[in-house]
């Protein structure tokens, strides 16, 4: 698909700008204290001329860094689309693949989820996209789109997962827009009786793809606090 090719090469190249910032610039006391973290990504002033050469809207990426331990023993990561079904998070599109890198970039590019979701990942030696478009009964062209993402930095947990963004779509006048956080809270979601609530996770393992493929049938989500 050429939309995935073009994401693809986007995300390549404003990675390998990173890459090369992080080798002559990392800062000292962050490389020592070793903290595992995600958080929206900081595009330097060669990336950003970068996007506006290409004439790339911003509006519908999201792109996050990530920092892992050299030996944190990370052998996978996992991205997964949920939609809340009677107060509970289903997985409705996921994605497991092997992963080592101590650092990386995730990118999605996403205006509504009912249109659907492409997930990007890249690394120093990783990288690909995967899409997800939804099959939909109902007309949602009338409803109200209203989305968060996640906004700072977030500690990465091993077999955790961290949501990066929720979405809240419905046809009410009045609605609430909720941080990510609450995705660890979905009872408090459904409250409101949105007609569709999506949320978007990442997920580091020490498990690898065959095990997270043998487990996703009957595992339950545990989502970040």
């Amino acid at each position: 698909m050429g939309t995935k090719r073009y994401i693809s090469l986007l995300l390549g190249l404003l990675m390998m700008f990173t890459l090369t910032a992080c080798d002559g610039g990392k800062d000292k006391d962050q490389e020592t204290e070793g903290d595992m973290t995600i958080q929206p990504a900081l595009l330097s002033e060669e990336e950003n001329a970068l996007l506006e050469l290409l004439g790339v809207e911003m509006g519908n990426y999201r792109i996050f860094d990530f920092q892992l331990k050299e030996n944190s023993g990370v052998q996978s990561m996992g991205t997964t689309v949920y939609e809340l079904v009677d107060g509970d998070w289903k997985p409705i599109a996921q994605e497991h693949k092997a992963f080592t890198d101590p650092e990386g970039r995730i990118a999605l590019t996403v205006g509504k989820v009912t249109d659907g979701v492409t997930t990007s990942v890249q690394s120093a030696s990783s990288g690909g996209s995967s899409t997800y478009v939804p099959t939909l009964e109902e007309d949602v062209s009338g409803m109200a789109f209203a989305t968060s993402k996640l906004s700072g930095s977030a500690s990465i947990e091993l077999d955790r997962e961290i949501p990066l963004m929720l979405q809240v779509a419905t046809a009410k006048s009045e609605f609430t827009t909720y941080e990510v956080d609450y995705f660890g809270m979905p009872r408090e979601l459904a409250k409101h009786g949105y007609e569709h609530v999506y949320a978007v996770t990442v997920m580091f393992s020490e498990k690898t793809v065959a095990q997270l493929d043998q487990d996703a049938p009957t595992s339950e989500p545990s989502p970040a606090e």
